[in-house]
This record gives C-alpha cells, sequence and structure tokens, in this order.
C-alpha cells in the first residue's frame, strides 16, 4: 500500500484503524501466528499500519502455539527476525518474550499451548511463559507430562486467571495425583477444563466454589475411573454458581427417588440418561450422546425449558421418525448439530429427513451436519438448504469424514461437488443463506476453515477444528 497522502485508509484516525485491527482478530482471541493473518499481516502492509499495530497491545494479547513433530511455526520469523527461527535455540523463545513484553504492554494474556504426544516444546518457552503468570487471563496447554509437572510447579499468584484448561498428551496419567492446587486458587478463576483419567470427591474438593463453567472429560487409561452419576448432586452442591457444565460420567445411573434440580444454562454429556435424573429450566443448550429421543421428550417435558441449541451424537438404536419427534419436544430451537459414531449403518442426514418439514421447529436458524458419504450427500443437503432457506434460516455447514477404514491419504480427499451443485450454493449465499463445507482438502467457500464460528459455537482449543462439528463452549 503506498503511504502517499490521499489514500483513504491511511487518512483514518489512529483510534479507529487500531479498533479495525482488533475486530480482526479471531472470536476465540487464539491467535496463531502466521503471515498472511492477523495481526502479522497488519503490521507488514506498510510502515503506517505497522506503527499502529505495534502501538495496539491488545494485537498481541493473545497466541496459541501447537507443536507436532511435522510443525513448521508459521509466522514467527516475520514478527522480528530477517533470519530463520530455530526450533533448538534461542531464537523463537526470544520473539515470543517481544510479543508478550514490548508487544502486549502488560495486557491480560491469553495462551494457549498444546504440545502432542510426540511433539517437543522449544527450549526455555514454558519458563518464558511461567515470568508472565500474572498478566495470565486464559491459560491453556495440552501438554506431555513432564512439561506439565514444570508447569504445575508455577506457584503463582494468578491474579487476573479467569480460564484454565489442563490436559495431558503422553501418556494416562491421572490429573489428580499431580495435586494441581496453586492455579485452582487462583481467586478469579470462573473457568475450567480439566481432562481427568479418574474423578472421585477428593478431586472435587479441589475445585473453586465460584467456578460458572466447568468440563470435566473422562479419559480411558488402565487406571481410569470414570465419574458416576452419583457425583452429580454433589458436584452442582459444590459449584454452585455453575451455569455450564461439560460432564463425562459412568455407564450406570439408576433409578432416583426424585429429579436434581439445576440452574444450568448449558448441559453437555456423554449420555443421555444422566437426563433421566435431572430437571433444568433454565437450559438453553443441551449436547447429548443419544440412545433414546424419549428421553429428551421426557426431559423436557419436566424441565420446561426454552431449549435453542440441540446438539446429538445419534447411536444406532435412533431412527429418523422418533429423533423428528424429540426435535417436535423443542419448538424453539434454533441451532441444530447432527453427529453420527465412527462406526455406523445410516447417515446423519438420514436422521435430519424430518427436517423436510418446514412446520418441524420453524424457528431453526442454523444447521450443521457432520456425514459420511459424499456425491449423493450433496445432493440431499443441497435439497435441505434450499428448502429451509428464508427468514429464519441462514446458516447450514456441512463436515464430510471418511470412514475408519481409510487410509490416511484417502482421509484427505473426497470427491468434489459437481458444477451445478456448487452453482446452487453461490445462488443460496446470495440470497443470504450461508452454506459451508469441509470434506477434507475440499472447501466451500475456500477459506472455510479460517472462517470464526457462528454464535457461541466453538470447537474447543483441544479438539481439531477440521475433525468435528462445533458445539456451545463458554470457554
Amino acid at each position: 500500500m503506498s503511504e502517499a497522502n490521499g489514500v483513504p485508509a491511511l487518512q483514518l484516525p489512529f483510534e479507529l484503524i487500531s479498533l479495525i485491527f482488533i475486530l480482526s482478530l479471531p472470536a476465540r482471541r487464539r491467535v496463531c501466528p502466521h503471515p498472511d493473518k492477523p495481526p502479522l499481516n497488519l503490521a507488514s502492509v506498510c510502515g503506517h499500519w505497522r506503527g499502529v499495530a505495534l502501538r495496539t497491545p491488545e494485537l498481541w494479547s493473545s497466541i496459541a502455539l501447537q507443536f507436532s513433530p511435522n510443525d513448521s511455526l508459521h509466522g514467527v520469523m516475520p514478527l522480528s527476525l530477517a533470519r530463520a527461527v530455530h526450533r533448538d535455540g534461542n531464537d523463537f523463545v526470544a520473539l515470543m518474550d517481544l510479543w508478550f513484553s514490548r508487544r502486549s504492554l502488560g495486557h491480560p494474556l491469553s495462551i494457549s499451548l498444546a504440545c502432542a504426544r510426540h511433539g517437543i516444546l522449544p527450549n526455555g518457552l514454558l519458563a518464558l511463559v511461567a515470568f508472565y503468570h500474572a498478566q495470565w487471563a486464559r491459560i491453556e496447554v495440552a501438554l506431555r507430562t513432564h512439561d506439565f509437572l514444570f508447569f504445575n510447579s508455577i506457584a503463582g499468584p494468578f491474579p487476573l486467571l479467569s480460564t484454565l484448561t489442563i490436559k495431558i498428551t503422553d501418556r494416562f496419567t491421572s490429573l489428580h495425583r499431580a495435586q494441581i492446587l496453586p492455579i485452582l486458587r487462583s481467586p478469579n478463576l470462573k473457568t475450567v477444563q480439566l481432562f481427568y483419567h479418574r474423578f472421585t470427591p477428593e478431586s472435587l474438593a479441589l475445585l473453586p466454589r465460584n467456578l460458572t463453567a466447568a468440563r470435566f472429560v473422562y479419559l480411558s487409561g488402565v487406571d481410569a475411573t470414570p465419574p458416576t452419576a452419583g457425583l452429580l448432586a454433589p458436584l452442582l452442591r459444590h459449584l454452585h454458581h455453575i451455569v455450564h457444565l461439560h460432564l463425562d460420567v459412568a455407564a450406570s445411573v439408576g433409578t432416583p427417588d426424585r429429579r436434581l434440580e439445576a440452574s444450568l444454562l448449558t448441559l453437555r454429556l456423554n449420555v443421555d440418561h444422566v437426563l433421566d435424573v435431572l430437571s433444568i429450566p433454565t437450559l438453553q443448550s443441551l449436547h447429548v450422546k443419544l440412545m433414546s429421543p424419549a428421553r429428551i421428550c421426557d426431559f423436557l417435558a419436566h424441565s420446561q425449558c426454552h431449549l435453542t441449541t440441540l446438539s446429538i451424537e445419534v447411536s444406532d438404536y435412533v431412527d429418523e421418525i422418533s429423533l423428528g419427534t424429540a426435535l417436535s419436544a423443542a419448538p424453539e430451537l434454533h441451532t441444530l448439530i447432527v453427529a453420527v459414531g465412527p462406526i455406523f449403518p445410516y447417515t446423519a442426514l438420514h436422521h435430519c429427513e424430518p427436517l423436510f418439514d418446514i412446520n418441524l421447529v420453524p424457528q431453526l436458524r442454523n444447521l450443521i451436519v457432520e456425514e459420511r458419504r459424499e456425491l449423493s450427500t450433496y445432493d440431499r443437503w443441497t435439497e435441505l438448504l434450499e428448502l429451509r432457506a428464508g427468514a429464519a434460516f441462514v446458516y447450514g455447514e456441512l463436515y464430510l469424514r471418511p470412514a475408519p477404514s481409510r487410509d490416511e491419504h484417502d482421509q484427505l480427499h473426497f470427491v468434489p461437488p459437481s458444477q451445478d451443485i456448487q452453482a446452487r450454493w453461490a445462488v443460496l449465499a446470495a440470497g443470504g443463506t450461508q452454506p459451508r463445507i469441509i470434506a477434507g482438502n475440499y472447501t466451500w467457500p475456500a477459506d472455510v476453515k479460517d472462517a470464526d464460528p457462528i454464535g457461541d459455537l466453538d470447537n474447543g482449543f483441544t479438539e481439531q477444528r477440521d475433525l468435528q462439528p462445533y458445539y456451545f463452549s463458554p470457554f
């Protein structure tokens, strides 16, 4: 861009350019450094924009880094140095220090670090992150055991920390044995995600009582013990401010004398039988693996809630007719997510057949489907979007996942849709209905993987964007 007088973009006041730059960041503020994405691309356009970017600390207060055996650390080198960055040297850590100190200028930091099971963190990176512990506002780590033990030794204090995610990636190690005490005692901690192998009354006692959002994911392993439904009542009593809860529980619930009352806005469960023991009049978002649609109907009837978001993974016990009955019990639904298990005889679109009745969930605005077939899927999906397109329905996202038997090469290569189908998608987009398709290397529109999710949907820091649909997430 020329810096000559008269260029409109250069005539805007600093405050307005700075605000525009901030609004260009990802909605969830997980900034992955890359030369073609904000904030690095903004700082490389011209001297004027670079000056604005470097004087806008909000642009540099978030960073998300993922390390795997094949990662390339895109975007780090253009941040400051004109030479290559070596992961085993000090360059990378020096650049991150520059990012945190002279760029973020003391602003609260959002730091997300994920290291795969066979990945390697740059030397000194965790020590650098620890140095800025007083600025942590959100910290998300998925680390190998020895890196986690270093992270867990950081004594704090953590005066600004509000969101915490912890996961161990390289072995089946029970988190409760590590005594995660200092960071859980942060005074302003409100949202926590812990990937546990055991969940006991003792681990429950470690949790701060003022949490508003919590996610406890049971990971199977040699010493794994999932939480039982019997822990649900003490959990809700202990976390009496909780409004968003994601919990994996054991398979058996038993017959309760009466339903537990809760004041949740969001509930995510790995099994639907827990709904038999709950009544939640305030519930707005429900995410569950569905075995019996009748359970949802009974739960909604008891709760008398106004459900607006429903995310379901259908099992092979569910047919499309009974699923339609369940959807009819949620007439105010505006977001529906449908997925199928890894080995499943029917397709997700097969279960969406009731949606061809436009009188079913008439307020539906957003539909996200995870599918496992290709050519016939494109046709039926397009027909459904065309039927639903109108004043209410505005957004449809389709994920195509490979069958489990395909090799790694096939997982990335799906048969693309015909030109006719793509033309119909373009017509839908022009009319206000936004189709999004993710099928391995094929996407429509081409930049869909870089787009922000709609509304409150997210896929979480620890999940891969192109392997599962979004769900509601307060983290």
